[in-house]
């Protein structure tokens, strides 16, 4: 990441505070990031050391091959200049098995990351936490794996379902971490069943695949207003139901006069301007409305949720049980009653008393909404116990366990 903007940054902030008293953690980052002035741990060692391809296919594309077409061949360069190093160091044999694997190039990010490991003096005793995997990342760990017996443990987060597209993709470096998988040197943490599922399945094996949670802080809510604040935080996507929302906020208003809104995201597209434009336009003339059209840090955003008391989830159930739906694990870790679609499976391990109602019309939503309201602390009691479920199951996280 080039700067604090998306889940990256808040991912990792809440991963710190979940090892913090266990470990010594250092962050590896891009070597341009600008933290612009958003929250960080001061106790947070970063290192800026990742050279990555900063120029976006979608906004420079010539920029960006050419990026590529000289780093390929830096890497390829490079693998031949190393040679000497790891001859000296009588490790050459696994180094060309290793280079091998990889079709004789180095992956990415493998000269930073192994130099960091070697200057700090790291050991198979240590751990690598890849927060957000994708094929490079997989790539680096079957080479630093195969490397050396010494190198730290690699975890490796899947937040997607992962795309079996491409000739050398995800599942091309599946195959090759098998073994290693086996062998308690590779683990992979997935978020629902379904991508739990096609791992186990595509390896015939279920060595070193788990189910795991991303961590995330915990709050205690109390019922003290007479008014409802209803919610919306994060991207303005028409999948998630960002269009829904100036129906929503007006039929809840013609219900109440004790409903508020916060909606917050920090993009716009085409696809959801004329409904961003609407919204500011009712609220001009409703003070219940607030708008929050900005990116906000890990602190701000828990802050803010800390004033919603109800949150519709609008995003399509398909949607949700393929993905990894930020909004229901913040509602359900702050205890907010919310609105959910019907069909839901994800999360039902969680969500097991009663703090929500099903809805998917806005009709529907609308009457769900006004249910909570008034039976409020029946399902603020529900959402407490839903939240001690899942701290109970972060403190028993399979991550968390392996890493210990």
């Amino acid at each position: 990441m080039k700067s604090p903007r998306g889940h990256y940054l808040d991912n990792l902030i809440e991963s710190f505070y979940f090892f913090e008293n266990d470990f010594s953690i250092y962050c590896l980052l891009n070597e341009v990031f600008d933290p612009q002035g958003t929250f960080i741990p001061k106790e947070l060692k970063i290192n800026k050391i990742l050279n990555r391809n900063n120029f976006e296919k979608k906004e420079k594309k010539f920029l960006h091959y050419l990026f590529e077409i000289i780093f390929f061949f830096k890497r390829l360069i490079s693998s031949l200049i190393l040679i000497p190093y790891f001859i000296i160091n009588k490790n050459i044999l696994n180094y060309l098995k290793a280079l091998l694997s990889n079709n004789l190039i180095l992956p990415r990010y493998f000269i930073e990351l192994f130099f960091f490991l070697k200057k700090n003096e790291f050991t198979s005793y240590d751990h690598i936490l890849f927060q957000t995997t994708r094929n490079k990342h997989m790539s680096l760990a079957n080479f630093l794996t195969r490397l050396e017996k010494n190198i730290p443990k690699i975890h490796l987060r899947i937040l997607y379902t992962p795309s079996s597209k491409k000739l050398r993709g995800f599942f091309y470096f599946l195959n090759k971490i098998k073994l290693f998988l086996i062998n308690k040197k590779i683990f992979l943490y997935v978020l629902t069943k379904q991508n739990f599922e096609i791992l186990s399945n595509h390896l015939n094996i279920k060595n070193g695949i788990f189910l795991s949670n991303i961590p995330w802080v915990f709050f205690e809510r109390k019922n003290k207003k007479s008014f409802k604040t209803v919610g919306y935080m994060g991207d303005a996507r028409v999948s998630r139901g960002f269009n829904k929302l100036p129906s929503l906020i007006d039929k809840l208003s013609k219900t109440s006069k004790d409903f508020k809104f916060i909606i917050q995201y920090s993009k716009v597209d085409i696809a959801v301007k004329e409904t961003s434009d609407k919204l500011f336009e009712m609220a001009k003339s409703n003070p219940n409305i607030k708008i929050y059209l900005k990116y906000m840090d890990y602190k701000e955003f828990r802050d803010t949720l800390q004033n919603i008391d109800i949150m519709p989830i609008l995003h399509d159930a398909e949607e949700i049980n393929l993905g990894n739906p930020s909004t229901i694990y913040s509602s359900i870790t702050h205890q907010i009653p919310m609105t959910i679609p019907s069909n839901l499976k994800y999360m039902k391990d969680v969500l097991v008393h009663k703090s929500f109602e099903e809805a998917d019309a806005i009709d529907n939503i609308v009457d769900k909404i006004v249910k909570i309201k008034n039976n409020y602390e029946e399902y603020l009691s529900s959402a407490k116990k839903n939240s001690s479920i899942l701290l109970n199951i972060f403190n028993d996280d399979p991550l968390k366990k392996n890493i210990n």
